[in-house]
């Protein structure tokens, strides 16, 4: 079995595709798997992904028969992987060759890290740098569970919530990710997801940039922040209606409030964390 298995959870893909599979390929590690899940495309993607792994048996391809949910696809995926150490690799962003290599060091270093992310940047449809730049600034979670999780809610409920894209691509132990509820169909349960691990150890960060992440409005999720619902409504559940918006739409605060009641080790140390998100959350007009 390969040591790190790469889930790319893909649907209609065809632009960045073909770029974001070289580069995965194109790694100075070399024990992993690549799977991808097509998510029912209706482009050129299935047979972009088929030519790649006609050439490369470190490619597994699945097909979804029906579009399942930007959330259920990306669960599937890492269902499928077979690696101690998984991450996810968003179909239009792009790595460097020393991505999986820096991070599987960190993690095997650090037995009590649970995900290690290198540093990252934003580019645009073109490639071209993006706003933002290098987001992470050598942060440093520390190793109290209560105060960790304080520095968590204060990073998605602040001027550094876009760090979430680049966690979500973290290299993460396997096992832990098993322990979590991986990710839910509504908005933001990547935020639910992370906060879950890093109830189960710290993150680490990997001084040496190897990730771009890129920003378009062909992104997975596209909507979520414009106020669309719609757009986004139907981005996590396909030809379903919504039946209740509003609980939908603020799942993510009741799921983060369960998991800051299991965060620190005394019942006021956690009701001072969910008064501490509670007031950042409402500082956000928009929750999402």
């Amino acid at each position: 079995m390969p040591l790190v298995s790469v889930g790319v959870p893909v649907y209609n893909g065809e632009t960045y595709l073909e770029q974001t599979l070289s580069a995965l390929l194109d790694q100075t590690f070399t024990d992993f798997e690549v799977v991808v899940c097509d998510n029912a495309s209706t482009d050129r993607t299935p047979e972009i992904v088929e030519k790649f792994a006609a050439a490369d048996p470190r490619i597994r391809s699945v097909r979804n028969p029906a579009n399942i949910g930007l959330a259920r696809n990306f669960n599937r995926v890492f269902q499928l992987s077979r690696g101690r150490y998984f991450r996810w690799a968003m179909a239009d962003d792009l790595v460097d060759a020393t991505n999986l290599e820096d991070c599987v060091a960190a993690l095997e270093a650090d037995p009590g890290a649970v995900l290690a992310v290198p540093s990252w940047d934003l580019i645009d449809a073109d490639g071209e740098p993006a706003r933002g730049g290098r987001e992470l600034a050598s942060f440093t979670w520390e190793a109290d569970v209560a105060v960790r999780m304080q520095q968590f809610v204060d990073m998605v409920n602040g001027a550094s919530s876009i760090a979430v894209l680049a966690y979500l691509s973290g290299l993460v132990r396997t096992e832990a990710v098993w322990t979590t509820d991986q990710l839910g169909s509504y908005p933001s349960s990547d935020h639910v997801l992370l906060a879950q691990l890093l109830l189960r150890g710290r993150f680490v960060e990997v001084p040496r940039r190897s990730l771009h992440v890129r920003l378009h409005e062909a992104s997975a999720g596209h909507g979520i922040g414009t106020g669309d619902w719609a757009a986004v409504h139907r981005t996590f559940f396909p030809g379903v209606e919504p039946e209740n918006l509003l609980r939908w739409r603020t799942t993510r605060y009741r799921r983060m409030w369960d998991v800051l009641e299991r965060a620190g080790s005394s019942r006021s140390q956690r009701v001072a964390l969910q008064a501490h998100y509670a007031r950042t959350s409402a500082r956000v007009l928009l929750p999402f």
